[in-house]
């Protein structure tokens, strides 16, 4: 028979193991929510494309709202597409997607249908229902033989092997205060025009940008990923984030009456954009459902 644990040593054990499983959980989480878990790898049902995915969005409204009534008797679609983003990706097929835009592009669109299918398995719950953005990081999807949360799809790979300020812009969040859904998949060949697109999009809304008097209103998107944008400005242009908004805003408002210019900037900031005081306002959590549409401000 073993003789007894002294009581000192008995307890110290009984003190280091809870420390241990503890550590060993934090571990697993911080693998878990930062996509450095494999996932298995199915076969692939057929040659990837983006058409099971235009479908979806095919009931994304000119608003950017979404007819989840619609989504729901595509759910087929959506959930195929899902999928087969399980078998391929440009990390384990790097041959099918030889360029940095081919990469890009998928990344985009399987990060935006990830968002769009966790808000139809949740509907009619969205995004704001989840505690401590739980939203992105509690759910992990197989994805070439990863196991990727959104935080990790977006930070890690997204924002980490990418370097275009863009993205930010193009990103679905599954809110209304958010960039847009587009009504059509990203596609590498066009993939440049659909960036500058996503950004005009964003910077013409009201939600986002919004000048008054000499104030410039902006969406904390803009404080949050400052440093991202103020890289991609050109040399001598400085450290003001109203120059990146510049580029991107309308020369016009033939499509949003009453969203500012170009020109309404040059305006009230001066040449240098140096003349307005930056305020941040927070972001519209609410659910982009159609069937609620939003006040128009």
């Amino acid at each position: 028979m073993s003789a007894p644990i002294p009581s000192r040593r008995r307890a110290r054990w009984f003190t280091v193991a809870p420390l241990a499983v503890l550590v060993a959980l934090a571990v697993g989480a911080g693998l878990y929510v930062g996509g450095a878990l494999p996932a298995p790898a199915p076969p692939a049902a057929g040659p990837f494309g983006y058409a099971d995915y235009a479908q979806a969005l095919s009931h994304v409204r000119p608003s950017g709202d979404l007819d989840f009534d619609g989504l729901s008797r595509d759910r087929a679609a959506l959930e195929r597409f899902v999928a087969s983003l399980a078998a391929v990706s440009p990390h384990r097929q790097p041959e099918l997607f030889p360029a940095p835009e081919d990469g890009l592009a998928y990344w985009l669109n399987a990060y935006n249908a990830l968002v769009l299918m966790q808000l139809v398995e949740r509907y009619p719950d969205g995004v704001g229902a989840s505690w401590f953005g739980g939203f992105y990081w509690t759910h992990a999807w197989p994805v070439g033989g990863e196991r990727l949360t959104l935080y990790a799809l977006k930070r890690r790979i997204l924002l980490g092997e990418y370097a275009d300020p863009r993205v930010h812009f193009a990103l679905f969040e599954g809110t209304r205060g958010g960039p847009r859904l587009d009504g059509a998949p990203y596609q590498p060949e066009f993939l440049d025009a659909q960036l500058n697109d996503a950004s005009r999009r964003y910077m013409g809304d009201a939600r986002h940008v919004k000048l008054e008097d000499k104030t410039v209103r902006l969406a904390r998107l803009f404080q949050e990923r400052k440093p991202d944008l103020l890289a991609a400005l050109p040399e001598g242009r400085g450290g003001n984030v109203l120059q990146f908004v510049w580029a991107f805003l309308p020369d016009a408002c033939e499509e949003r009456p009453g969203c500012d210019t170009r020109g309404d900037l040059d305006r009230a900031c001066g040449p240098d954009l140096d003349r307005c005081r930056v305020a941040f306002i927070p972001e519209d959590t609410s659910l982009p459902d159609a069937a609620n549409p939003a006040e128009r401000r």
